[in-house]
Order: structure tokens, then sequence, then C-alpha cells
């Protein structure tokens, strides 16, 4: 898995860890084999109000991207007729014995990129607020 850090010269970021395909962010696992799909897959993570959470709502702060990218297939050759190739006014002399199959091909957890944002301590959450505040 490659990991960026948004700004590498801070020190503190939300924990991950990565267990097969199953990629946990500050608590919440995501299976990256489940959620890949044809087009590039991006699951983000915000904290609110002290909580992580997975999706992004309004006045949370970025915790994490995870970027999955799509799905990749290869073509292979099989034995045999294809599942759905022969039907019954078919004649079996007709029906090829081989075909080729169009598969997808496992995850390569190598591929996904995980981009951690920094977390914000107290002191800088208060003084983020107080200018909020102010500019009101």
């Amino acid at each position: 898995m490659i990991v960026e850090k948004v700004d590498p010269s801070r020190e503190a970021f939300s924990d991950y860890a990565l267990d097969g395909a199953v990629l946990t962010v500050a608590g919440i696992p995501v299976n990256l084999e489940e959620e890949q799909g044809d087009q590039e897959v991006i699951i983000t993570f915000a904290a609110c109000n002290g909580k992580v959470h997975r999706g992004m709502m309004p006045c949370c702060q970025y915790v994490a991207d995870v970027i999955i990218p799509p799905r990749k297939y290869e073509t292979v050759e099989a034995d045999g007729p294809p599942a759905n190739a022969m039907r019954d006014d078919e004649k079996k002399d007709e029906v090829p014995e081989k075909h080729t199959e169009t598969l997808p091909v496992p995850l390569d957890t190598d591929s996904v990129t995980l981009k951690l944002w920094p977390v914000a301590v107290q002191s800088e959450i208060s003084h983020q607020q107080g200018e909020n505040n102010a500019a009101e």
C-alpha cells in the first residue's frame, strides 16, 4: 500500500492497519476487494466532534482518503463450452471444446493509496473555532 502524508512534518496521524485486503482506518474497517469497482473508488474518512466516520460532512476535518484503483481483468482459455453455449436444440458437435473467459484479477493492495491528513490537536481546533466565531 502506498501511504502519503499530506503534511509529513506533522507527527500525529490516525492509526491504520492492513490485514490482507481489509484496511482499518481509525478503527473503521474497509474490505478493499469488496469496494473495488470498474472505476477508481475513493473512500473518505473525516472527524467531527471527536468521532471519525466514513464520508465527509460540512465542518468536518479530513482524516484519510483511500484510493482504490479500477479492477483489472484478464482473458484466459478454458476447456469445454461456455456455460451458456449449449441449448437443447443445438447439436453437441457444434459446441466448441475450448473458449475464452474474462475474469477479474485479484486486487493488488500495493496499488492502493492511503492519503493521511494530520490529526488536529484540541488547541488547534479551539483556535480555528475562535477564528470562525470572530468572522461571523
